[in-house]
Order: C-alpha cells, then sequence, then structure tokens
C-alpha cells in the first residue's frame, strides 16, 4: 500500500466507521478494523479527525470574475484544497465564454496548466450555439449552463465573458438538444423582466444603497424562472440543475417536479448563514445573485436542507478583486455581482450544519461530495470512499474553532462576506487522488497536478 490513514472516523455513503482506510495507486484499496491493514509506506495519523470524501464544487468562476485567470487558478485551487475540496466544476464565463469547441479548448488548456485539483468545465448556452452541443459534449463538457435573465435590459451579455439570457424559445431548444446525448442543463433561473422592472423602479427612486439590490431581485422572479424551468424540463425529458436557489418557495416547485422530471438542485452557504438585513450591514462584500434574502427565507431553506431535500452544496464562488467590490461603496450597482466562498463554503457549512444544528455527517458528505459526484457523472469514480474510488479525502478536525479572515484567502479575491465569523471545524489535510494536496495551513500541490474530469455517459443522474 501507498499510504495507510490510521485513527480517524471514515464517512461513508451509509453510516461512519472507526476504522483504517488504505490508498494504492491513488485510489482506495481497503477499509480495514483498526490495525488490520497492510503495511504502507505512508501512514497519516487520523486521531481524532473526521475523514469525509473530497469535496466537488460544482460552481466556481475563477476564469470569469477578473483579467488574470491563470493566476487565479493557480492559486484559487490551492485555496479549494485548503477548504477541503478536491474538484471544481468551472463555470463557462471566461474571455471568450465556452460556448464554442475552440473557446472550451483553450479554456481546458489553461485550467490544465494552472490547477492544483481536479477539474471538470461547464460550457455555455448562449441561443446560437445548438449545433455545437453535441461536440461540446463530446470534448468533455460536464454541463451546459444557461442563464434566464441579465442585468441588460434586452437580455444581452453584461460583458464579454458572461452570457444572454435565454428566451422561452432558446430554452426549450437548449433543453431538446443536451437531452439528444443525455446531458445535463443547468440554470441559473430568475425572470428577467421581473428583476429589469424592479431594478428600474430602485434606480428611477434614486436608491443606491445595499438593500436596494435586494428589493431588485425579490424572491417572486427565483420562484417564478424555477416553476417554468421544471414544467419544461418534463416536457422535454431533460436532466435539469438548478443553481444557487436562494428560496424554499423555489423548493417547492423543485420536490413537486420529482416524479416526472429529472431534477436537481444546489444551494450555497451563503444563503443559509447570511440574510438581507447583513447584505445592508456589509454592504458590496455582499452583493450577489439571486441576492441574500430575509432572515424568514433563510430559515425556510434551512428546513428544505436539514429534510434533505438539497441535492448539492456549491459555492459559486466569484473571486473579484477587491476594488472590483469597493466600487459599490458609492453605489451598490458598481459592486461585482459575486461572493468568494471556495475556501468557506464546506467548512462554514459544518459548522452551521453539523456542528449547530446536528446535520448527520453522511448527509453532510453528500451534500459537498455524493450528491454532486452523481448529478454530474463523476460517480463511481468521485464522491465518496469506497474501494475503488479516487482518494479523494478531507480530513477536519471538529474540535478546530477558526475565523473567517478575508486577507488570508488564496487568490486575488482577498475579501469575504462572510468576515470575522466564528466557526467550529476546520480541514487539517486535503489529498486528490492519495496526494496530500494541503496539510496544516500549507498548500503542497504544484500548478498542472489537477487532472481534467469528464462525466461518466452511463450515469443518468436523479
Amino acid at each position: 500500500m501507498d499510504t495507510l490513514i490510521t485513527g480517524g472516523r471514515i464517512v461513508t455513503e451509509t453510516g461512519v466507521l472507526d476504522a483504517d482506510l488504505a490508498i494504492a495507486a491513488g485510489r482506495i484499496a481497503g477499509i480495514f478494523a483498526a490495525g488490520r491493514a497492510p503495511p504502507a509506506r505512508e501512514t497519516i495519523d487520523a486521531g481524532g479527525l473526521i475523514v469525509m470524501p473530497g469535496g466537488i464544487d460544482a460552481h466556481t468562476h475563477f476564469t470569469g470574475s477578473h483579467d488574470h485567470p491563470a493566476e487565479e487558478l493557480r492559486e484559487g485551487t490551492r485555496g479549494a484544497a485548503a477548504g477541503g475540496i478536491t474538484t471544481v466544476l468551472e463555470m463557462p464565463h471566461s474571455g471568450p465564454p465556452a460556448t464554442t469547441l475552440a473557446g472550451f479548448l483553450r479554456k481546458r488548456d489553461l485550467a490544465a496548466a494552472h490547477a492544483s485539483i481536479d477539474f471538470g468545465l461547464w460550457a455555455g448556452l448562449d441561443g446560437h450555439n445548438l449545433s455545437a452541443l453535441a461536440e461540446l459534449d463530446a470534448a468533455g463538457a460536464i454541463a451546459f449552463k444557461g442563464f434566464l435573465c441579465s442585468g441588460d435590459p434586452d437580455g444581452r451579455a453584461t460583458d464579454a465573458k458572461g452570457l444572454p439570457a435565454l428566451d422561452d424559445d432558446d430554452l426549450i431548444r437548449a433543453m431538446r438538444g443536451v437531452r439528444a446525448f443525455d446531458g445535463l442543463i443547468g440554470l441559473h433561473a430568475e425572470n428577467h423582466a421581473i428583476l429589469i422592472g424592479a431594478g428600474a423602479e430602485q434606480r428611477a427612486a434614486g436608491r443606491n444603497d445595499a438593500r436596494a439590490h435586494a428589493l431588485a431581485g425579490p424572491e417572486i422572479a427565483e420562484v417564478e424562472a424555477v416553476a417554468r424551468a421544471m414544467l419544461l424540463a418534463e416536457e422535454t425529458g431533460v436532466r435539469c440543475h438548478i443553481v444557487h436557489v436562494s428560496s424554499a418557495r423555489a423548493v417547492e416547485h423543485i420536490r413537486a417536479a420529482r416524479p416526472r422530471a429529472r431534477v436537481s438542485f444546489e444551494t450555497c452557504t451563503h444563503y443559509l448563514v447570511l440574510d438581507e438585513d447583513d447584505l445592508a450591514r456589509i454592504g458590496p462584500n455582499a452583493r450577489c445573485g439571486p441576492p441574500l434574502r430575509p432572515r424568514a427565507t433563510v430559515d425556510a431553506l434551512w428546513s428544505a436542507v436539514l429534510a434533505g431535500e438539497a441535492d448539492a452544496l456549491a459555492s459559486d464562488h466569484c473571486p473579484y478583486l477587491p476594488e472590483q467590490k469597493a466600487a459599490g461603496q458609492a453605489s451598490i450597482w458598481n459592486a461585482g455581482m459575486g461572493l468568494t466562498g471556495i475556501e468557506t463554503t464546506a467548512p462554514v457549512f459544518f459548522s452551521e450544519a453539523v456542528h449547530k444544528r446536528g446535520l448527520p455527517l453522511v448527509d453532510f458528505a453528500r451534500m459537498t461530495a455524493t450528491g454532486p459526484a452523481r448529478i454530474f457523472g463523476l460517480y463511481p469514480r468521485k464522491g465518496a470512499i469506497a474501494v475503488g474510488f479516487d482518494a479523494d479525502l478531507a480530513l477536519y478536525d471538529p474540535a478546530e474553532s477558526w475565523t473567517v479572515r478575508g486577507a488570508d484567502f488564496r487568490g486575488l479575491g482577498t475579501w469575504s462576506a462572510l468576515e470575522g465569523l466564528t466557526c467550529n471545524g476546520r480541514v487539517v489535510r486535503t489529498l486528490v487522488r492519495g496526494t496530500t494536496v494541503f496539510r496544516d495551513g500549507a498548500s503542497v500541490a504544484a500548478p498542472g497536478f489537477g487532472a481534467f474530469v469528464e462525466r461518466q455517459r452511463s450515469t443518468s443522474g436523479r
């Protein structure tokens, strides 16, 4: 054996074991009763630690937030490892966006040269690239991202890296196109017309404060768009994933559609920890889309999560430069839209869900690893601790207390909407394919170590 992890509590899909974990050739070779494993070249003492499957973050924006994608991939993926993430699925935003085969391949080469953990790539839907979808899938696109809204009143992309809003005809045609090869469509689901109208109303009233951003993104815009997406997913039979759900009312429509459609959804830690009052208090660093919701909405979303309804946890990591967020001090409309989260999403969720609310460790592993792996076709290679799986692991010290400090983040987005939050439970070691990439606060993986991952075509998803 190459590596033996001893003395830890191992979280599998079905339970928690006090056992030893053996690794050979980058994969899990066996789970043994304490002291029964064969000898190994390296032994990791995990006494007092929880051994989790490495996190799969299905929603990151390393290449779209600013004009330094190579550095962001290099340092930001080291940050991912510090947060217990072993695979990231990068969104199509880039210059140019990954809507063509040539653009997708350029992005794949860029990530391969710089990522220090494993990575997959989304392709984008722009309403004009239906003929390219099959070849993008063949090239390894993990899924296809579409927006039902835009900050531009006419629905155009707001910058050269982004995607335009899909109208209903674009959407149903894209769903049929992706369904043809049993791919996955992921949707940012907010009603475009409602957002544009609400935002115009706030601007006309002279509102530039942070709470105006919340009023410009009312919950009904998300609820309506999710309901519409569910109807079209049922009609077309496509596998449909709703990203960054912030509304329990939207979850109700997903729940109702599950018997008739192949649908899943993710939520984000910031929608469970922060609320609209925090947006008003924090200002530009808390601007994201959908916006943070009132506390009653947050509590209702927690109820859905604790009931096991959420399929995955994602960061929606947008590492804007500090000055891109500070631009919103004079007017909230000028702040970059999105939050940092790659280093904090999983460990903060551990603190809030497991430590404070008693979420079972198996459910934590399901939301951070197994669920994303199943949705995106990476299971049974990734997403769980079982024989034959990649040895992607995150070792948590449940007793360690720590405080979120954005200045300490790796990558260029050295700020956090969660600044000053005290948490319980911290990642102390991360392994990707059996190799340690983070240990005791230090990143030890070389840029380019990360491998490109593709979906397994035999996986049908939920």
